[in-house]
């Protein structure tokens, strides 16, 4: 059973090469200050037709000495009639972007950094002094420019604390980059990940932040700013406070509605179907 599809991914996996990797030389230099921005969003009411969303966004700034310097979280309550909270979303983490690039040359953005239409990305990237670095970090891709069916991250894999660029030629991606692309291990006893870099590179400095012993390899306050954004432990805040203005509106019935509405959309209705008897 699934030997012939296991011989086929098998056969990918031994197709392996060499690659020239730059390393990320150790430095005793003392190292700048580290933007970081994250955000989340999350649907709280709804009726098929219109839906109601919470999202915040926000940034931290570490110095040198990894003392906070400055910090913003915002929250933002939306009206949406169409699929648009993830495109929200991400204009309000461009605008914490722009904040932060006034407090340091270096900010480290959570995800790529792509053209995506109606985001404004490339504008708010190009309203940014030349002199501040942008990088966008993320945690999974899909690139496999190296090797077709392997993740570029898997395909290098190699010991020691270094950077490869991705050629531009190489990439078939459905938006375009907005800066180079590269793929990074930052600890030795960490895992790479895809940045890309609008801007100097600045290995050196994620190096820097990327020595915390519970996510090795992995920025800190990256790791921060995510989880002062989440709305995984907050969404019941958000929910109850929703409710309670509803009820102040006199819209008991609507909300209860909405919410037992979301909560059919969100049920798998196969497994409604396969728990019929």
């Amino acid at each position: 059973m699934f030997e012939d599809i296991l011989s086929q991914l098998k056969h990918s996996y031994a197709e392996s090469q060499q690659y020239l990797v730059s390393p990320i030389e150790d430095t005793t230099t003392e190292q700048g200050a580290l933007g970081a921005v994250d955000g989340g969003a999350a649907i709280l009411w709804s009726n098929s037709v219109q839906s109601i969303g919470i999202i915040l966004s926000g940034f931290i700034i570490y110095d040198r000495h990894h003392t906070i310097s400055h910090y913003e979280i915002q929250h933002r309550e939306v009206l949406i009639t169409s699929d648009t909270l993830d495109i929200q979303r991400m204009q309000c983490e461009l605008h914490q972007v722009e904040k932060a690039s006034q407090y340091t040359d270096c900010v480290l953005f959570d995800g790529a950094l792509l053209d995506i239409p109606r985001t404004g990305f490339k504008s708010v990237l190009d309203s940014i002094d030349e002199s501040v670095t942008v990088m966008g970090m993320s945690k999974k891709t899909k690139l496999d420019t190296l090797q077709k069916g392997i993740s570029d991250t898997e395909t290098l894999d190699y010991p020691g604390k270094w950077y490869y660029q991705i050629p531009f030629s190489a990439m078939n991606t459905p938006f375009a980059p907005l800066g180079r692309v590269y793929i990074a291990k930052l600890h030795e006893g960490g895992p790479s990940f895809r940045i890309d870099v609008r801007g100097e590179p600045q290995f050196h400095r994620l190096v820097h932040y990327s020595q915390y012993l519970f996510c090795l390899g992995y920025p800190y306050p990256l790791l921060e700013i995510h989880k002062a954004t989440t709305l995984r432990d907050k969404i019941e805040y958000f929910q109850s406070a929703l409710q309670k203005t509803m009820i102040q509106y006199g819209m008991e019935r609507e909300y209860l509605s909405g919410v037992y509405h979301l909560e059919k959309e969100r049920e798998e209705f196969h497994r409604i179907l396969d728990g019929l008897t």
